[in-house]
């Protein structure tokens, strides 16, 4: 069970995830991927649409309150835990199917910390959906610049059975910031999505469980590379898609 910082309660604190690349590859999942994530996607099309209702009563109660009410938090926090794990099982941050679950699951490759609730700023709270579009927009390119990466990762452990690092890096960094933008949005931290990048901080943040995981995710200097090209990939991709729409 992961833990945050107490000494600092005034402090919005962020989602945090943490991953190791496996030393070993499955080349069959990782040539089927695309079809042993449907049964995933499926059941999650139904949890997001009751994450939607939850998240529209959650509003109200933190507009009202100040605070995200407890039920709506544990089931937010649970969807985003659960689409992070399928998102990075897609993405093959790792070979390992993820579970059926809202539940934390310390055991799954995919490790994921989300803070407990705090007080929320109530104008921070109404105007959250538009607060939330400058990430919003960040998410949407490197989203569409990681699938590149995706598809080059899929090919490579297909036929090599490895994956080159600076593409694991960068998977796993824009995961982290879509859960992050997940999670500003359900209300679960005040902390705004960063780390787009990786972290550069010198130490990482004091929330570190104690198997002492590591949280802290720094970019390779081929791994900083990979996300320039992640983002100009992007960049291309949204511009081509919104020109071909009209």
């Amino acid at each position: 069970m992961s833990t945050f910082p107490s000494s600092a309660p005034d402090a919005p604190v962020p989602l945090l995830l943490a991953s190791s690349q496996p030393t070993e590859r499955n080349r069959l999942t990782a040539a089927l991927r695309i079809i042993w994530v449907i049964p995933q996607v499926v059941v999650l099309f139904f949890v997001f649409i009751g994450a939607f209702f939850v998240l529209v009563f959650g509003w109200f109660g933190a507009l009202f309150t100040g605070r995200l009410p407890a039920s709506a938090s544990n089931f937010l926090a649970g969807a985003i835990r659960w689409g992070t794990r399928v998102s990075g099982y897609a993405f093959f941050l790792t070979d390992e199917y993820p579970p059926f679950s809202l539940d934390d699951d310390p055991a799954y490759p995919i490790k994921i910390a989300i803070p407990p609730g705090d007080d929320l700023n109530r104008l921070a709270v109404l105007f959250r959906i538009i607060l939330v579009i400058p990430a919003s927009i960040v998410s949407t390119v490197v989203g569409s610049g990681v699938f590149l990466i995706a598809v080059a990762s899929w090919a490579t452990i297909s036929f090599t059975g490895k994956q080159p690092i600076p593409l694991y890096e960068a998977i796993r960094v824009v995961t982290r910031y879509h859960m992050r933008v997940s999670g500003y949005f359900s209300l679960l931290t005040a902390e705004y999505p960063w780390g787009v990048m990786g972290d550069t901080s010198a130490a990482p943040p004091e929330s570190a469980d104690v198997e002492n995981v590591g949280w802290d995710l720094r970019l390779s200097p081929g791994g900083r590379t990979t996300m320039i090209v992640v983002i100009v990939l992007g960049i291309i991709s949204t511009i081509f898609s919104n020109t071909t729409r009209r």
